[in-house]
């Protein structure tokens, strides 16, 4: 029974060694390229410059990251829906904004 109880434990010793991934993560373009065509393109345009939604070339040089992630997660302006991304899908999105 003895050896029972640091078996059980195991979980909990791995989990509190882990490495701490708490940082940003690093955006992927081209995912977030296919995130935002899916997701957003509609209304801000095929390369970000505009439609029903604001233009977006050159935000990421106006807005931090963190700005646009509460953004993108929780919605804007002009009636933009949040969305349901993970935390690495923002970051992928962002990376795409990056680009325009």
């Amino acid at each position: 029974m003895s050896r029972l109880v640091p078996l059980a434990l195991l979980p909990l010793l791995v989990a509190c060694g882990a490495k701490d991934d708490t940082g940003p993560l690093e955006g992927d373009a081209t995912s977030g390229e296919a995130l935002f065509t899916t997701n957003c393109a509609s209304c801000h345009g095929a390369a970000g410059e505009g439609d029903f939604g604001p233009e977006l070339v050159g935000i990421t040089s106006s807005w931090s990251d963190e700005e646009l992630s509460d953004i993108i997660l929780n919605g804007g302006e002009d009636d933009m829906p949040g969305f349901n991304f993970s935390s690495q899908e923002v970051a992928d999105v962002i990376a795409f904004l990056a680009t325009l």
